[in-house]
């Protein structure tokens, strides 16, 4: 049997041919193959009988919408004539059509888009993560005051520090820097014993130790004068 194309695309062609044919019983086969391995629905019976068959036949292959296959239906005619074949009327249905390429590139194309899209706002939600933890660290930087220095460098930036070496090396190297004044009725050396003993308790709180003193006493005055420019 030769190979056809459907002729049929709907239920109620089907339903028509069937009903307009001289024979009430019918098969329908798979692919266009009119043999019994192919055979999907076979009824046998009265046209009234056939017809409520067969059209739940066509509902359960049109429901299944994956199925595109084609089929043949065959209407027996002439069946209780003794020693004669039954005569049989085929043709050819398709009930769901097959998605072309187009509308199956155009489905990938849109879950394409979709997924650009996705990407597109994770990126941007990512960019923007990013702004707000540098904005974030940025303000921390901001609030971390800088640490001390520590060491000789340190005392040296003290201002009460700079203002004692001031006096103190000022009078070593000139030798006639000006005395402070006695306060009345304290001798003078006493006023300078209990200034030197007040800035050097003030000092010893604030870090300086007697490891930095003797290394202030044993500069030289080459070294001193140095420092001095230093300040």
């Amino acid at each position: 049997m030769a190979n056809f194309k459907a002729e049929l695309y709907s239920i109620e062609q089907v339903m028509d041919f069937y009903e307009n044919s001289d024979g009430e019983n019918f098969k329908i086969y798979a692919r266009m193959n009119p043999t019994e391995s192919y055979c999907r629905y076979s009824f046998v019976g009265t046209k009234e009988d056939g017809l409520e068959k067969l059209h739940r036949a066509l509902h359960d292959l049109k429901n299944c919408g994956d199925n595109a296959n084609e089929y043949l239906i065959q209407v027996f005619s002439n069946v209780s004539r003794k020693g004669q074949k039954p005569e049989t009327t085929n043709i050819t249905f398709q009930l769901n059509k097959p998605q072309h390429l187009g509308a199956v590139l155009q489905n990938q194309n849109n879950h394409s888009s979709k997924t650009e899209y996705l990407l597109e706002q994770l990126l941007e939600q990512n960019k923007m993560l990013v702004s707000r933890i540098s904005a974030i660290e940025a303000e921390d930087d901001l609030d971390i005051e800088e640490p001390e220095e520590d060491g000789l460098a340190g005392i040296l930036k003290n201002p009460e520090v700079q203002s004692m070496l001031i006096g103190a090396i000022g009078r070593f190297i000139s030798g006639n820097s000006p005395q402070p004044a006695a306060i009345a009725g304290i001798p003078k050396s006493e006023v300078e014993y209990s200034e030197a003993i007040e800035i050097l308790e003030s000092l010893m709180h604030k870090g300086v130790t007697l490891e930095h003193l003797h290394a202030l006493n044993k500069m030289s005055n080459v070294k001193l004068n140095s420092l001095l420019l230093m300040l």
